[in-house]
């Protein structure tokens, strides 16, 4: 039997603030806490769907995030590249960066000050998504995010015979609302805490090496 291929697209930034809302509401945790490895995370997606297709295998994970620059202080910048950096370094693991967007605002009583965002991120993951349906690149996708600007693409793989899967991450009685596509049965994996705890990195990449 041929193997399932599966690829697991990480919204990055989606995937750690919401990993954060739920397991560090605190407001206090150290800015690191909520990262993941994204290979480790995509290993985990591929294996909880095996008990059903034992014949799933990892083709590849997908990440993509905004790529701040100095105008977010050298640290962060700086922690940004060394992150990046340790994630390609893990097998069958691509990064997609596009620039943040910046834009100046003054606060009463400060200087002004930058102000970054994500923009066009999600339209480079939604058209990944949608150009390896159609090219046969894999016959599994595992989206991780919870960004209803991704529905389309989401819509358009399952259109030409891909499986799509979500994942979200969950607390007893709490969770992000997965992405759903309409007339569709998802299946959305819910990651706990304890699923959180394998995949978590909590390397501080603002300490210099």
């Amino acid at each position: 039997m041929p193997d399932t291929r599966v690829v697991v697209f990480v919204d990055y930034q989606n995937v750690y603030h919401c990993a954060r809302d739920l397991f560090f509401a605190s407001g206090k945790a150290a800015p690191w806490l909520g990262s993941v490895d994204p290979f480790r995370l995509g290993e985990l997606l591929c294996r909880l769907g095996q008990e059903k297709d034992p014949s799933r295998r990892l083709a590849g994970v997908r990440v993509y995030r905004g790529q701040p620059d100095m105008r977010s202080g050298i640290k962060l910048s700086q922690s940004f590249d060394r992150q990046v950096a340790n994630w390609r370094r893990r097998p069958g693991v691509t990064v997609h960066t596009r620039p943040l967007r910046y834009h100046r605002v003054s606060r009463p009583g400060n200087k002004p000050e930058w102000v970054a965002r994500e923009k066009g991120v999600d339209v480079m993951m939604a058209l990944d998504i949608s150009i390896g349906a159609r090219s046969n690149n894999y016959e599994v996708a595992v989206v991780a995010s919870a960004d209803t600007d991704l529905l389309p693409a989401l819509e358009d793989a399952a259109s030409v015979g891909k499986r799509v899967e979500t994942t979200t991450w969950g607390t007893p009685g709490l969770s992000r609302g997965p992405l759903r596509i309409s007339g569709r049965n998802t299946w959305n994996h819910y990651l706990d805490k304890s699923l959180f705890d394998l995949v978590r990195d909590d390397t501080n990449y603002l300490s210099s090496p």
